[in-house]
């Protein structure tokens, strides 16, 4: 196993929603959130362990991603640009979704293409607030491209049929009928197609935004906290390989 050189460790944009949390002690700026997503950057980077949690509104996230981005750009009536680079600075490290310019580093905008699962979990999306997590999340993607603005993009795009029919599986097993046509899980199997699509629906109906600006202030903030992470990780560290005495007599 190689030694990791914790001193320059980057941390995630997507984790600092958790590394940011505020301890109870104040002596102890590492309070228990912190600690725990801590330990799962430890893993990761020390055994190479990371558990992805996949659910199907995330998988609908993912295959409907350029959907929505075709969406964003048609209601707001400019081109954003899917991001394939993952960015670093001495800090940070982080994958925007979409930006507007001639390249992600020299970004103008930097938004992240949220695809809502269905209308319930859209429309609260207009009178809610960025979550601070997500907020942080820009946050860093501005440090990273020097943009200054962007936000939450959220979308309400088809359901991809490879899902829906996944769905309407379900549905059919749920209701424990005979067969597909079932005159009772037909109608039920409508009934979800209506819920998961939505081409009846304007396009300017289907985006609602949820803007954040830079916050230089909050971003310094964010970048002092890094140096108190990498030394509480080397002492982590130090501590689990301390607990024995090395031994080439152990038994593997």
């Amino acid at each position: 196993m190689s030694e990791i050189q914790w001193e320059n460790i980057r941390f995630r944009a997507s984790s600092f929603g958790q590394l940011m949390s505020e301890s109870k002690d104040k002596k102890n700026p590492i309070g228990k959130t912190c600690a725990a997503e801590l330990i799962k950057i430890y893993n990761q980077e020390v055994y190479g362990r990371k558990r992805d949690i996949t659910t199907k509104h995330m998988d609908k996230g993912k295959r409907a991603e350029d959907e929505s981005i075709k969406l964003f750009s048609i209601v707001e009536g400019k081109m954003f640009y899917k991001n394939e680079d993952r960015l670093e600075n001495e800090w940070f490290t982080g994958h925007s979704d979409i930006f507007t310019g001639d390249h992600v580093e020299s970004a103008e905008e930097i938004w992240d293409i949220k695809t809502r699962w269905d209308l319930d979990s859209f429309m609260p999306k207009l009178v809610e607030d960025c979550a601070n997590g997500e907020e942080l999340q820009l946050q860093v993607y501005f440090d990273l491209t020097g943009a200054n603005s962007g936000g939450i993009a959220n979308t309400l795009v088809d359901c991809p049929p490879e899902i829906l029919m996944e769905e309407k599986r379900r549905l059919l097993y749920s209701m424990n009928v005979v067969s597909e046509e079932n005159p009772e899980y037909l109608k039920a199997a409508a009934e979800l197609e209506h819920l998961l699509t939505f081409s009846d629906i304007p396009l300017t109906e289907r985006v609602i935004k949820q803007p954040v600006t830079r916050n230089d202030e909050l971003i310094e903030k964010m970048k002092q906290k890094v140096p108190i992470m990498r030394q509480w990780l080397q002492e982590f560290h130090e501590k689990h390989m301390n607990l024995y005495p090395q031994s080439e007599n152990l038994l593997t």
